[in-house]
């Protein structure tokens, strides 16, 4: 229904509410307007009025008119974000495995919390921020590790850091003589926050199946960097067993990435509930399982760990906003982000159920789709090699990324066992739909 505003004419009201849709996202480059008879049935308004409004978002670039097309949507917004360059594109679709669904977030009650916070509640959100997080986010993080991941920790051993990378580079500033292993295709958000600040990082072989536990045997260095969940960009989890194996081969140290473990639809057990040495740090983030906006990041460190980061950083300041933490810290404590949680792996999960189904019947019984973990994004491969497809798809107005996108040898070393990465994260599904109608028109 449209809402009518006195002193406002009708059709610039409509304008208003198309333009509004556009600029937020939520109508992208390329999508069809609603035809103007169907939609002025549709509101119970006059076509002309429906008309009206349709001149004017041509008028002032929104859209464009189509002969024997309608009306197409022509505005896309600046690229932003923590996205790798390739992300960046003028294509119509865009499957980024980045992308985030922020539509389900309880607006009302994270805006009354921060209402309560800022006026109402005595906190004093004018000091200065405690070095290490907030203490009341650092006590609801570690109930809710333990109540729905299992993990075992105390405030004390959290802290909260402006985003996961931040945190990552202080972690490895601590430990300088060490060298840091990640696997291949990683990342690369997380491998050049190293590598750019002169830490040593080695590559696992280039692999785009189960973990290589040889290849571990044989590397040079004694700090593994992973993400057991889904190993992104694979979309394929390390299941419990595999995970103990993890243990009982590497000796040292183990940074367990769980950003998106959170929204992954199958849930397994943490590496840092399976280590009884206390080797394995967890890092995690609110910008994957809440929205990119908030840069709020924590690390639980085991106790040996914590004795030497509070040697090593007398200085150490979270760098996140202290309002943000405390209203973060309700938010939890309140319920909202674990019903957020589980409506999100709900919503992701019709997606990729939705997803999977067109791509099976389109790619055949020779295709083969990997996703037994990875809550946003999901692997394909065809008969037709990955980057073949990828340039079919562009000239239809589609935007995919393959793991050799994440291959940070690419130039070197491309992969020969390449797969597509598709992501359906920030996608409606109406764009879902539109997007997979265009790779089909481009086979």
């Amino acid at each position: 229904m449209i809402k009518k505003e006195k002193r406002k004419p009708l059709y610039i009201t409509l304008y208003d509410q198309i333009a509004g849709e556009i600029v937020s996202g939520r109508m992208r480059k390329g999508a069809k307007l609603t035809p103007r008879r169907t939609l002025s049935k549709k509101l119970g308004i006059s076509q002309n009025t429906v008309d009206s409004a349709y001149k004017m978002l041509v008028d002032t670039g929104y859209a464009v008119s189509v002969p024997r097309q309608g009306y197409i949507v022509v505005y896309s917004k600046s690229p932003t974000g923590n996205t790798p360059w390739e992300n960046d594109a003028p294509e119509t679709v865009v499957f980024s495995p980045n992308g985030i669904d922020t539509s389900h977030i309880n607006r009302g009650a994270y805006a009354r919390i921060v209402r309560d916070i800022v006026y109402n509640d005595g906190a004093d959100i004018f000091s200065y921020v405690e070095k290490g997080g907030e203490t009341p986010l650092r006590m609801a993080i570690s109930k809710y590790l333990y109540s729905f991941r299992g993990v075992k920790c105390s405030p004390e051993q959290i802290i909260i850091g402006a985003g996961r990378e931040y945190q990552l580079q202080a972690f490895a500033a601590m430990m300088k003589e060490h060298t840091f292993i990640t696997e291949n295709p990683c990342d690369g958000r997380l491998y050049n926050s190293l590598s750019e600040h002169g830490r040593n990082v080695k590559t696992l072989s280039a692999n785009t199946g189960k973990f290589d536990f040889e290849a571990l045997r044989h590397a040079d260095g004694d700090i593994l960097i992973i993400e057991p969940d889904a190993r992104f960009p694979r979309a394929a989890a390390m299941n419990d067993s595999e995970r103990i194996e993890l243990l009982n081969e590497w000796d040292k140290y183990i940074i367990e990435i769980c950003t998106d473990s959170e929204l992954c639809p199958a849930s397994y057990t943490p590496l840092y509930s399976l280590d009884s040495c206390r080797r394995v740090v967890y890092l995690g983030s609110f910008s994957r399982s809440l929205c990119p906006a908030i840069r709020t990041s924590y690390m639980v460190l085991p106790y040996e760990l914590m004795e030497k980061w509070k040697g090593f950083h007398t200085y150490y300041y979270a760098l996140s906003s202290k309002t943000e933490q405390l209203v973060l810290a309700e938010f939890i404590e309140k319920g909202h982000y674990t019903r957020h949680i589980k409506q999100m792996k709900k919503t992701y999960s019709e997606k990729k159920q939705y997803i999977i189904s067109h791509l099976t019947e389109t790619f055949g019984s020779g295709s083969e789709i990997i996703s037994n973990n990875g809550g946003t994004y999901l692997t394909l491969k065809t008969a037709l090699c990955a980057a073949e497809l990828k340039q079919r798809a562009k000239s239809c107005g589609v935007k995919l990324l393959s793991m050799n996108s994440f291959n940070v040898h690419k130039t070197e070393h491309p992969l020969e066992n390449d797969f597509l990465v598709i992501g359906i994260g920030d996608l409606p599904l109406r764009e879902i739909k539109n997007g997979l109608r265009l790779i089909e028109g481009c086979l």
